[in-house]
């Protein structure tokens, strides 16, 4: 098991006993640094007194399970509003909302595609872009996907009007 996942499996049930949704674990080695930032979130959003709660406590179980076998820096934090979906179900949860979608594979001769996000039907996500066409990905088949704030959606929405 690699070192995220040793860390998700402990973050897991810590997050769900303070009604926090564990949205996704990041390890990225900054030099000779090792960063672990774990992103939560909940209805209503995340607050600094949670986070904190919660990154003493992980910090606790990651130190007793010699999780982390060099040093690193813990970061817990919201996944802000350019929030990375990780799961199916978290497409579910923000369907119709603007999401870009890296893909590992060309199609149509590209990777990036950005639009509305539509539900999910079985193992797959939907997205429709700006000019109606409506495209379904696999979800293993994406690379990378996060909402997308749009300062401009009011104005596309109502047909340019005020």
């Amino acid at each position: 098991m690699d070192v995220r996942e040793e860390v998700r499996r402990l973050a897991q049930p810590l997050a769900e006993e303070d009604g926090l949704e564990l949205v996704d674990v990041e390890l990225h080695a900054q030099g000779r640094h090792r960063v672990l930032r774990v992103l939560l979130d909940m209805p209503g959003g995340v607050t600094v007194g949670a986070c904190a709660r919660f990154s003493r406590r992980l910090s606790d179980c990651l130190d007793m399970n010699q999780t982390m076998p060099w040093a690193y820096h813990l970061e817990v934090s919201s996944p802000g509003i350019q929030r990375p979906l990780r799961t199916l179900d978290s497409t579910a949860r923000f369907a119709g909302q603007r999401v870009a979608i890296e893909t590992h594979e060309p199609r149509d001769g590209r990777r990036r595609f950005e639009g509305e996000l539509l539900a999910p039907v079985g193992g797959s996500v939907g997205l429709r872009t700006d000019d109606g066409i409506e495209h379904r990905f696999e979800w293993g088949a994406i690379r990378n996907a996060h909402l997308v704030v749009d300062p401009w959606a009011r104005v596309r929405r109502d047909g340019g009007t005020r």
